[in-house]
């Protein structure tokens, strides 16, 4: 189960920073880029040209067209965020949240695919292909084979809820033999007290 753990752990982090660079790419490449240290980091607008040009063959507004990267970029911080806690729970929480990891995943994987969504009708409707397309349905296809994997891997029972049921078993077991004992005496004494 340790390498289970390992192996969703590392897919785990690669998508959730994967998502997050995404919502930096969404985010700052449309306005030129982001200065950080004296660095320009996504200053190459190549990754989302097409789908300005998409939107802007659509006829939308540069504020409408914000208002599109916006919703882009929170799908997939949302998508980012419930991997994170999804990873978290399965990897350090018991079978009980272990059981809860499934459906953050699940909706880690609803968020990207409307993100893909919203990216495809944007394309499809302006005539355009791109890069931003193929980076979101990237996302969305390596992300549901790795719920897949995660809905096909085993939950390890806890520990501490098989040695309670042991403890349990013993204490029916106990009351059960004591009850049993109490019975037997009070059925002899009620056979000597009916005798003349």
């Amino acid at each position: 189960m340790i390498s289970s753990r390992l192996y969703y752990a590392s897919m785990m982090l690669f998508w959730v920073c994967y998502l997050l660079l995404l919502v930096m790419v969404v985010a700052y490449a449309p306005q030129g880029g982001i200065i950080v240290s004296g660095l320009t980091l996504f200053n190459d607008t190549g990754l989302v040209e097409s789908a300005v040009a998409a939107m802007d063959s659509i006829g939308l507004s540069p504020l409408s067209q914000s208002i599109v990267f916006g919703i882009l970029g929170g799908l997939s911080a949302a998508s980012a965020g419930l991997l994170l806690f999804s990873g978290l729970f399965f990897i350090f929480g018991e079978e009980r949240e272990q059981r809860e990891a499934r459906p953050l995943a699940h909706g880690a994987v609803a968020c990207t695919a409307a993100a893909a969504v919203l990216t495809t009708l944007v394309f499809f409707a302006g005539g355009q292909t791109g890069a931003l397309l193929a980076l979101e349905l990237g996302a969305l296809g390596g992300l549901f084979l790795t719920v897949m994997a995660l809905t096909q891997s085993g939950i390890e029972p806890d520990a501490v809820s098989s040695e309670a049921v042991d403890t349990l078993d013993r204490v029916i077991a106990d009351h059960a033999a004591n009850h049993a004992a109490f019975s037997a005496q009070l059925a002899s004494l009620s056979r000597h007290g009916s005798r003349p």
